[in-house]
């Protein structure tokens, strides 16, 4: 496979939380997702071997094994403080890390009430401050997490301790994820400490039927999902392929499942694929046409390259 590159966009965003998982193909109300979702943007890997000299400085961090959950989501060990050996999400769609309710409760911390955007409506959370926070050698002290019940928001989540967002991310200069070998590693700073976190998000673009459109590249999602009126706004004469099906139901929000042609993901040939229309009302995210998951890529490899703005994959 030919290895890909694009250089993307920032945008600062104020999204602040979106969901984890994949739609449900049934009219039945469901809960299937969580944790912080925000606007951020991926990057894709590809078929170079990411080492410290890819920049000239930096020091790679030893390989990290994963778990692969459900065939899309990144789950690592980490620890918080002295709790080692817990379980998080690598999400690269969140802006603020999440941690669980009872793991929360177990550490003592002192939380206080806020709200968070959730697709297009305002929901409350709680917040809290952790003294550190470390995956590997990329950590964080004094970071600011939301605390949630994740087995109340979803399925994928119901056995792991937090989920890891951008804010300690993209403090790495680079996160590569093997998907074939199932391990990730962080290109840090000369000095092999984290650096503060970059301002702003990623968007990938996507043009449907020469339409362009940004969406978020996001591992806490299988599948793609567009909001269907931004998309028809566009597109009036939108072409599909047969008939749209399979109601989803998210939370509130509720779209069909529909083939699209004409379809470019970075630049790439033009391909038919199936996404999922989603209605909105509200406080839809601005400058968020939708969000796109790794696996829509076919990627074995994925690379953020923060500091460069680049995206490769392979």
């Amino acid at each position: 496979m030919t290895p890909s590159e694009l250089t993307f966009p920032r945008a600062k965003l104020n999204l602040r939380i979106r969901r984890l998982a994949r739609p449900v193909e049934s009219p039945m109300y469901h809960r299937i997702s969580v944790a912080g979702k925000a606007a951020s943007v991926l990057l894709i890997v590809s078929t170079l071997q990411v080492h410290a000299q890819d920049s000239g400085k930096g020091i790679v961090s030893p390989p990290i094994p994963f778990e692969l959950v459900s065939d899309f989501l990144v789950v690592v060990k980490g620890r918080i403080g002295k709790l080692d050996g817990l379980s998080f999400i690598l999400d690269t769609g969140t802006t603020n890390s999440v941690v669980d309710q009872k793991l929360a409760n177990r550490l003592r911390l002192q939380t206080r009430k806020g709200t968070i955007l959730n697709f297009d409506r305002r929901m409350p959370v709680e917040w809290a401050n952790i003294p550190e926070l470390q995956v590997g050698n990329l950590r964080a002290t004094g970071l600011r997490v939301q605390v949630l019940n994740l087995a109340e928001y979803s399925e994928f989540a119901q056995k792991v301790d937090g989920i890891i967002g951008l804010d300690l991310l993209n403090r790495s200069r680079k996160l590569t994820i093997d998907y074939e070998q199932r391990i990730v590693s962080f290109q840090l700073a000369g000095d092999g400490t984290g650096e503060r976190p970059l301002s702003g998000y990623h968007l990938v673009p996507l043009v449907v039927q020469g339409l362009p459109l940004r969406v978020l590249l996001d591992t806490g999602l299988q599948g793609i999902l567009l909001y269907r009126a931004r998309l028809r706004e566009g597109l009036p004469n939108m072409r599909t392929e047969g008939k749209p099906a399979n109601i989803a139901v998210m939370g509130r929000i509720q779209g069909v499942q529909a083939k699209l042609p004409g379809v470019q993901i970075g630049g790439g040939p033009e391909i038919t694929v199936t996404v999922w229309l989603i209605d909105s009302s509200g406080d839809s995210p601005p400058g968020i046409d939708g969000y796109l998951g790794p696996t829509s890529l076919h990627a074995k490899r994925l690379e953020f390259d923060f500091g460069a703005k680049v995206m490769r994959w392979q």
